[in-house]
């Protein structure tokens, strides 16, 4: 009997060994590296490509930003998110530039008989989206390429119906990040901040870490088995 349990104890040892040493060889090939990460959040980076845009339009020679503007704020798919984002810019524009704004929401007068610029922003496309893998290692690291993107329209007149500026915004930003924690670069508050990233191998995704979970429950098993004998 103690001879059984001698070997038991030496086989439980050896499996317990190997499968910690399992467990923390994949735990330092998946560490990501220890400098902290400086990169902007998906929102950040949306909101700095379109308020330079924005401002762009705001200071046209023939733009009287003494006058107030009275903004307009459309989504082609009447998303709140969007157009909640879009006027909170805005704002935060507007606040920079010291300029005088309000908004409408429907079709009724802006300010009645005075001067001012009528701004419409009609929002086309706000997304990000995971494109692909950049590095790929097994059990190690892994980046994969971010794109977010912006299509507004943007209409300025006067306040008699003289367009000033008709064109589009449009931006277009790509970069790496990390594909461990992609998470921490989206907004809860905004979905379209959010995309699926690129699929793994399906051995690394599914395989391997059943293989652990499974080695980790025999080893429990043995351990409680031995020990009860």
């Amino acid at each position: 009997m103690n001879n059984n349990k001698k070997i038991g104890s030496l086989i439980l040892n050896t499996f317990l060994k190997s499968t910690l040493f399992l467990v923390f060889f994949a735990a330092i090939l998946n560490q990501q590296a220890s400098a902290q990460n400086t990169q902007k959040s998906n929102l950040e980076i949306l909101e700095q490509d379109i308020s330079g845009e924005l401002e762009r339009f705001l200071y046209y020679p023939s733009v009287d930003r003494s006058l107030p503007f009275v903004f307009k704020i459309t989504s082609s798919k009447n998303n709140k998110e969007e157009k909640k984002f879009i006027q909170n810019l805005v704002k935060k524009t507007a606040s920079s530039e010291k300029l005088k704004i309000s908004f409408i929401t429907g079709d009724e007068a802006a300010t009645g008989d005075s001067a001012y610029n009528f701004c419409k922003i009609d929002i086309k496309k706000l997304g990000t989206v995971y494109t692909k893998l950049l590095k790929n290692k097994f059990l190690g690291e892994k980046t994969m390429e971010r794109r977010i993107t912006s299509e507004l329209g943007i209409e300025i007149s006067s306040n008699t119906g003289t367009m000033i500026v008709n064109d589009n915004i449009s931006t277009s930003y790509t970069d790496e990040i990390p594909y461990d924690g992609y998470e921490k670069f989206e907004s809860a508050e905004y979905g379209f901040t959010k995309s699926f990233p690129p699929d793994i191998s399906f051995i690394e995704s599914i395989i391997f870490p059943a293989a652990v979970i499974t080695a980790s429950a025999i080893a429990a098993i043995l351990f409680f088995t031995i020990r009860s004998k």
